[in-house]
């Protein structure tokens, strides 16, 4: 039996097709935002409602229909009894669709210690917003590279090899770009079944396997520190190549062709083939083929990946000596700040005083808020903070 499905996210999608404000406060802060604006708020709230009200008698309980109809569902005159059962009610489709997720987890990690280590790699990192880079498909087996540049995965690169195929099932087919939303992996009698929900097109997707294969890769550190800093389109492949591990094996990886890279000397030579980067292209000759890429849609240096991790801010969780700590949350130096909070936030117990001391001393300002949120709900749940600076920060602690 399958947790996830099609329908169940469906469900879950419409309970949360039509969120209200949730309290007096709420409503206060949107009205003053909306004059400060000079917007008419009764009239956009109206046209809001107006838009989605066949939608929302279809699929709303039949209880709100009144409040559809008046015209006060989305408005702050709802009675707040109406406002509470409605919040309630998408409370509940929300832990009702947890539990389905915390199910299909469940049977993911009783499969995992049936299978390859490189498979349990993957799965035990999260491929959600993750996406179909290329699809091949060789008699009974299916061979998936997914792209998780966009998703929450430590590799980048993801090849699936879904071998001896008993049974496949979509309602669309698949194709590059889909995006993975909810999976779930079981072992089954004969091997595996693994079933996905894609969006982009929607579908829902399930594969029976005897066997079941990954390989993965990793963007070299540097890249991913460009990447961050938004400075990949200013570096070329000469300055890229100068910063990389040359003890390390590379491939080129593109949406078609996957080739070990034999040397960077004189650009990049591949082991039966080459890539030339032109003024407008990239061109990728293997063997007897050749591929073309727009260099105004594809940066090469994105095609080029390692089978080492390498954290490009592992020098952030270098401890700063005690003594320097309280100066360090003041640095100018941005990379000594986050080493100080990051100190603090692994001695938790042990830096007590000096964690308090800093948080006493600080100033809450929108640039700040979402980093003291944090630290502030770790250290609370750590119990250090004193009666004093939990009511300095009590609005930011859950």
């Amino acid at each position: 039996m399958w947790h996830i499905s099609k329908e169940a996210k469906v469900k879950f999608n419409e309970c949360n097709f039509f969120p209200i404000y949730e309290s007096d406060e709420e409503w206060e802060m949107v009205f003053r935002e909306a004059k400060e604006d000079g917007e008419d708020l009764y009239s956009n709230l109206n046209e809001e409602l107006e838009e989605v009200r066949e939608e929302l008698l279809r699929i709303l309980p039949h209880r709100f229909f009144p409040y559809i109809e008046n015209g006060t569902l989305n408005k702050p005159t709802l009675p707040k009894a109406v406002r509470e059962d409605y919040l309630e009610w998408m409370r509940e489709a929300d832990k009702a669709f947890e539990k389905i997720l915390d199910a299909a987890n469940d049977q993911t990690m009783k499969a995992l210690p049936y299978l390859p280590t490189s498979v349990k790699d993957v799965f035990e990192e999260s491929l959600h917003d993750s996406t179909i880079q290329r699809i091949i498909r060789d008699g009974d087996t299916l061979h998936l590279y997914v792209n998780t540049d966009d998703g929450f995965s430590s590799k980048s690169l993801i090849h699936f090899v879904f071998r001896n195929i008993v049974w496949e099932e979509t309602d669309q087919p698949l194709v590059q770009g889909q995006w993975f939303i909810y999976y779930e992996l079981q072992k089954t009698d004969e091997g595996f079944a693994f079933r996905v929900l894609f969006e982009c097109p929607e579908a829902e997707w399930t594969i029976t396997m005897k066997k079941l294969d990954a390989t993965y890769y990793y963007h070299p550190g540097f890249y991913v520190k460009l990447r961050d800093e938004d400075k990949l389109e200013q570096t070329s492949l000469e300055e890229y190549v100068d910063q990389l591990n040359k003890d390390q094996h590379y491939w080129f990886i593109t949406p078609h062709v996957t080739a070990v890279i034999q040397s960077f000397t004189g650009g990049i030579q591949l082991e039966n083939g080459k890539v030339m980067i032109g003024k407008s292209e990239i061109v990728v000759t293997v063997g007897d083929e050749q591929y073309n890429y727009d260099l105004e849609e594809n940066n090469p240096l994105s095609f080029i990946y390692t089978d080492v991790f390498e954290d490009p801010y592992a020098s952030l969780n270098e401890p700063v000596p005690t003594e320097q700590l309280e100066m360090a949350t003041r640095s100018d130096e941005l990379e000594l700040q986050v080493r100080a909070w990051n100190t603090m936030y692994a001695n938790p117990e042990e830096l007590a005083d000096i964690t308090n001391r800093v948080l006493w001393n600080m100033e809450i300002t929108e640039d700040n808020e979402m980093m003291l949120y944090v630290y502030i709900n770790h250290f609370y749940e750590k119990g250090i903070l004193t009666e004093a600076v939990i009511g300095k920060y009590q609005k930011l602690i859950e």
